[in-house]
């Protein structure tokens, strides 16, 4: 279990000081994605979940359900804001996926 949770993290990104990737694919865990969104966002300004499908969709949508509840224990408000996004795949030559990237921020 441990290894795949390392393997999904491993593409981790970060775009700048205060934002953070957390890619999102249908084997992910999404307690682990939840904490690791949660131990984000009290470091960075915010952060990012890439979905590519509709069973990664589901996964984020999961987590950011698990994310609000967390955090409204603990009296912060979660925003969040999903945008289309044309992703690059890699190891393909000029093909493009649309997903969904769920933009969390913290009010």
């Amino acid at each position: 279990m441990e290894e795949r949770i390392t393997k999904e993290m491993e593409g981790i990104q970060e775009n700048s000081k205060d934002e953070i990737v957390l890619p999102v694919g249908k084997g992910t865990s999404a307690s682990s994605l939840k904490v690791a969104a949660v131990n984000y966002l009290k470091k960075y300004r915010a952060v990012h979940l890439d979905a590519i499908g509709v069973a990664a969709n589901y996964i984020a949508t999961k987590a950011i359900i698990m994310i609000r509840a967390h955090l409204f224990t603990m009296g912060q408000e979660l925003e969040f804001v999903p945008i289309y996004k044309d992703f690059a795949l890699k190891g393909s030559e000029n093909r493009v996926k649309t997903g969904i990237r769920w933009t969390l921020r913290i009010k």
